[in-house]
């Protein structure tokens, strides 16, 4: 059995469907109301079940139109930081570490519901605090719903105590114990998939939370703490604080009460948070990073013999597909040559065709990155690109908003060399490198010339180049004659190596158990006697 019992997919929404447009529908304009209000809400922080307010708080912007505040959230000082770490370890030792595992279960079963019935008003939230379009929205509170739904069934599989191996006299079982205090230190790209991955794990296996979301997604992570809340987790148990990651992210992995850290984020900040953990050790055991996705280069080699209508078709939609703000994102297509000018030619073609709009529109395939900062940066790799190969296509932003937020056209790249910076580093960005390979055995070697291995693909229809393909190309999730992006819950854990991370594959059957110690308890069975029960 590859997924636990019980477990299915949450359904994708289907458009076509008259109900499901108007109700998303409903959802936006009843947000594009509520930020017109003059004084946008203050969240609060919560810290073992309290809410707390400060006057210094963080704002969160629309990146489709800069100037319109999602709402405000409290932030975080040293001192509250500390006191949720403190808190949070009291409570696991006390109370959460003793909750049997299938109550913990069902706290996440009833979170799923909670977030089925709100549906539509999440994706909602995604669409105007971090711009996903609609289907983009969507598909990432369903993805948040199945790992709510799979980690749950899951740990009532492990729960039960398990026998080793069986020995005439003797009782062997290996168990299963929660680590402590675990820091979530959140993502904005996937803000509700990601994020509640990482909470329901921890949560799950029996260790408390402290859970840091990006600030640019700072409100959803407010509400994902809400609906665990109001799926009955106990106060203290899951503890909300707001920062930046230099800030209030550093101060919370320098806690001598965290012993474990759940993060997203860039190479850079996976090798910072390991400096961390040695220099600020946890009182009660090795900190370590226990879950952490790191960053990609996904790269997708197109064969002499590939189907271009469907190359095409799927490098377009893996490469530009929420602009391209996605670690499994196709960044670079490497080419062999004999086709190479056809395919480069019928590319740029089809790139013409990607609609560049707000998110809140239904219509939009590509809509504005996270932050000015996000913008500069693609901007600098632009750049970057006109010097080390040819750009070949560079698409427009309407006029009609292409002041009011943060967006950037599409920019596909030719005649890239595989050694170029637009070749290599990540740009997290509507940025697409074409490499020329001259054949087959060189775009293996392409492939694998990167400190990345997270996401690529082929495309090919010859059996021998697809088998090779799927074992020597360095990657964490590959895919054959299909797009890169979109990985399911069980069906393709994800995750990968190098420097795109570390620990188990998010969303597969072994990944909570990096949230767990393995415990043998070992009893003999022919003892003499048994001891009465005290009076």
């Amino acid at each position: 059995m590859t997924v636990p019992a019980g477990f299915c997919h949450e359904p994708l929404a289907d458009w076509s469907r008259e109900d499901n447009m108007m109700k998303m529908s409903a959802a936006v304009r009843k947000d594009e109301k509520e930020l017109n209000k003059t004084y946008p809400t203050l969240y609060p922080l919560f810290i073992g079940g309290e809410r707390v307010i400060k006057t210094e708080a963080i704002f969160s912007n629309n990146p489709a139109s800069s100037g319109r505040i999602i709402g405000l959230i409290t932030k975080a000082n040293a001192a509250l930081i500390h006191e949720a770490a403190e808190g949070a370890y009291e409570v696991w030792k006390k109370l959460w570490r003793g909750v049997l595992f299938a109550e913990r279960a069902d706290y996440l079963l009833k979170a799923a519901e909670i977030m089925r019935e709100r549906r539509f008003d999440l994706a909602s939230l995604a669409v105007f605090e971090v711009g996903k379009n609609w289907q983009e929205a969507d598909a990432d509170v369903a993805e948040a719903i199945d790992y709510l739904e799979f980690y749950a069934r899951r740990m009532l599989e492990l729960g039960e105590p398990k026998i080793t191996e069986e020995t005439p006299g003797e009782l062997n079982q290996i168990r299963y114990v929660p680590r402590g205090v675990v820091a979530v230190i959140g993502v904005w790209n996937f803000p509700w998939a990601i994020n509640v991955g990482m909470i329901s794990a921890a949560l799950v296996t029996g260790n408390t939370v402290v859970f840091k979301p990006a600030s640019v997604s700072a409100i959803i992570g407010w509400h994902i703490v809400d609906i665990f809340r109001k799926a009955g987790v106990p106060d203290g148990v899951l503890n909300l604080i707001a920062g930046s990651g230099q800030e209030a992210g550093e101060e919370l992995i320098k806690s001598p009460k965290v012993i474990g850290i759940a993060v997203t984020g860039s190479k850079e900040t996976g090798l910072r948070i390991q400096q961390l953990c040695s220099q600020y050790p946890c009182e009660y055991g090795f900190k370590e990073i226990v879950a952490g996705e790191f960053g990609g280069k996904g790269k997708i080699i197109v064969d002499s013999d590939a189907d271009l209508d469907e190359a095409v078709r799927e490098v377009i939609r893996s490469a530009f597909g929420y602009s391209g703000q996605k670690c499994s994102a196709c960044s670079v297509a490497i080419v062999t040559e004999d086709i190479y000018d056809c395919f480069l030619r019928r590319l740029t073609a089809a790139a013409k065709s990607i609609i560049v709009g707000r998110p809140q529109d239904p219509g939009s395939m590509l809509g504005p990155l996270i932050s000015k900062k996000a913008l500069e940066k693609v901007r600098e790799y632009v750049e970057i690109g006109k010097r080390e190969a040819k750009m070949v296509y560079c698409g427009e932003i309407p006029k009609a908003f292409s002041s009011a937020g943060y967006y950037h056209p599409p920019v596909i790249f030719a005649d890239v060399p595989v050694d170029a910076r637009i070749a290599q580093e990540e740009i997290f960005g509507p940025v697409l490198s074409v490499v020329k390979a001259k054949n087959f055995d060189e775009a293996v070697e392409f492939f694998n010339h990167s400190d990345y291995a997270l996401t690529g693909g082929i495309f090919s229809r010859l059996p021998s180049h697809v088998a090779r393909a799927g074992e020597e190309c360095g990657a964490g999730n590959f895919y054959i004659n299909r797009g890169i992006t979109g990985a399911m819950v069980g069906r393709q854990p994800f995750g990968g190596w190098k420097y795109s991370g570390v620990g188990s594959k998010a969303g597969s059957r072994n990944y909570l158990l990096r949230f767990l110690y393995e415990k043998i308890v070992t009893e003999n069975l022919m003892r003499r006697g048994v001891a009465l029960a005290d009076c």
